[in-house]
């Protein structure tokens, strides 16, 4: 029996904007000159630059980042031949 390659899906995060200290304060990572005042702002930047509504953010790490998914095809793989047994 020959196996098919599988076509998996898998997310991407893509950082998009950082904070700014202090506060709530973003810059996007496309435009380092602009601040922003809030989360929601920056958000509303990256969908009307990006056109992407899924985001993570990280408030630790201080990033906001857009998730893609994105196709991944993952070969099978090959069957095991024993030439021992006359198989090759």
């Amino acid at each position: 029996m020959v196996k098919k390659p599988e076509i998996v899906q898998e997310e991407v995060k893509t950082k998009v904007a950082k904070r700014v200290p202090p506060g709530d304060r973003w810059t996007p990572l496309s435009n380092s000159t602009v601040v922003l005042d809030s989360l929601t702002d920056v958000l509303e930047f990256v969908y009307q630059t990006e056109g992407n509504t899924q985001f993570y953010m990280d408030a630790r790490e201080g990033f906001v980042y857009i998730v893609d998914t994105e196709e991944k095809v993952i070969e099978p793989e090959p069957e095991k031949k024993w030439s021992l047994y006359g198989e090759e």
